[in-house]
């Protein structure tokens, strides 16, 4: 297993962190979690960013399995249930919120796996959701009482959101808006 930690410095011209390093980084990997944490030193913010991975995937057997070189995993679409995915949508809409508000990209805040792992699980409390791959003390700090929140609200409304299907997730996913395609 390795770790790997990058520190960001803000950029305030265009008011974000350069995360091209981690992505540069992460492209041969296969990334077990990663986390963050916001620095200030001599006034200037940092974004520190660790990354625990398995190591480098021959990209040779991701051509293998897939007919290319260049491999997306999507596996955590088999977590959810149709039932699932209008609660994993506005999981969707407050991770791609708070990653705006903080100028990160919103694989820091969670990946789409983690955001699965929570709409199946529905924990109740911090203990629970700290039982989810990739929710580090930091993570529990920063949006721990957040996704709790999001989820008893859900819950007391009746389990109400807005309609989507996985269709709707993966049109979402490459871009594309499902208003603007033709049947």
């Amino acid at each position: 297993m390795l770790f790997r930690v990058f520190t960001l410095p803000f950029d305030p011209f265009s008011e974000r962190f350069d995360d091209t390093p981690v992505r540069d980084y992460l492209s041969d990997k296969d990334v077990l979690s990663i986390d963050h944490e916001l620095l200030m030193q001599e006034g200037r913010a940092y974004l520190a960013v660790i990354v625990r991975c398995r190591g480098v995937r021959s990209p040779a057997a991701d051509a293998a399995k897939t007919g290319s070189t260049r491999r997306r995993d999507e596996s955590w679409r088999d977590l959810l249930d149709s039932k699932d995915w209008p609660l994993f949508e506005r999981m969707r809409e407050w991770r791609g919120e708070r990653a705006r508000a903080a100028g990160v990209p919103s694989y820091i805040i969670c990946n789409n796996r983690q955001l699965a792992d929570v709409v199946k699980r529905r924990p109740r409390t911090l203990a629970a959701l700290a039982e989810i791959e990739g929710f580090g003390d930091a993570k529990l700090k920063n949006y721990g009482k957040e996704l709790l929140e999001i989820l008893q609200r859900l819950e007391d409304e009746g389990g109400e959101a807005k309609s989507a299907t996985p269709n709707d997730a993966k049109k979402a996913d490459d871009g594309v808006d499902a208003e603007q395609q033709t049947p």
